[in-house]
């Protein structure tokens, strides 16, 4: 045998009959790779906990345009954020599965106002994450019946430090630019001109400064919400509306899961046969 011959490596036969597809990933397997939910590292345990001292003491940068929040309690501020999010003490996270069965409530909700033919608002701080999946929720409250709400282009006004900036609706989607591109925002003042310039709707579906005012301005809210927001959690279990948990600085491919848990294949329905 030649030296050439005895440093192949050995032929390793098929496996015949054995190999088998890797299954496909679930939904909430897809959110936790995604990063749209799972576990959290921004904020992380330590940063939650002082994140929560803060909201139940009333901090004005941690509650937002929430304004402090009445009778909250440090265990019962827990409480809330464990059952919205999935998180806890020591362990910040949000669970994908809440996320999805959150996401199937909401579409349930945005489906009955349309029966009632009402106005649903939709608003974001986050445009270049979220934009995908706030356009398929106005599709489904379009073909539930709802009007959603579309305006002309508002401003000029003076946002995040900036002037020269509006609120401009995209499909029904209201968010902030600057004439030019859509800007994320942070500004309480561009949600509070927002919700001043809309005729008042039956329902809102927002996220950041858009859902906290609403919030605020006691209408009901569908919010789509991270663990930076958990004021939000604190002030929906006390009243009226919804949390879909989500961080919501992802990529907008990352919530196709999200998006096709609002309109679910009817399970029902029988597959057609196959031909003979």
């Amino acid at each position: 045998m030649s030296s050439r011959a005895r440093n192949r490596p050995p032929r390793l036969e098929p496996r015949v009959g054995n190999v088998q597809p890797a299954p496909r990933p679930t939904p909430a397997q897809l959110l936790e790779r995604a990063k749209v939910a799972g576990p959290s590292r921004a904020p992380g345990p330590r940063e939650l906990r002082r994140l929560i001292e803060r909201v139940v003491a009333g901090d004005r940068l941690a509650v937002g345009e929430l304004g402090p929040i009445a009778n909250a309690t440090l265990p019962g501020a827990w409480i809330a954020v464990h059952e919205t999010f999935g998180a806890t003490v020591d362990d910040s996270r949000i669970d994908p599965d809440r996320t999805l069965a959150a996401t199937t409530g909401a579409a349930a909700r945005i489906r009955a106002v349309g029966a009632a033919g009402g106005r649903i608002a939709i608003a974001t701080a986050a445009p270049a994450s979220l934009l995908p999946l706030l356009f398929a929720i106005a599709r489904l409250a379009r073909g539930a019946g709802a009007h959603v709400i579309d305006c002309a282009d508002v401003g000029p006004m003076r946002a995040d430090g900036r002037s020269g900036r509006f609120l401009r609706w995209v499909d029904g989607v209201c968010a902030v630019t600057d004439g030019e591109a859509l800007c994320p925002t942070h500004d309480g003042a561009a949600a509070r001109e927002w919700l001043f310039v809309v005729p008042r709707p039956a329902l809102v579906i927002a996220d950041g400064v858009f859902a906290e005012a609403a919030v605020s301005a006691g209408l009901e809210v569908v919010a789509l919400a991270g663990l930076d927001r958990s004021a939000l959690a604190l002030s929906i279990h006390a009243a009226l509306g919804l949390l879909v948990p989500m961080r919501t600085d992802r990529p907008p491919g990352a919530y196709t899961p999200v998006i096709a848990a609002l309109d679910p294949p009817d399970p029902d329905q029988a597959a057609p046969r196959p031909e003979l």
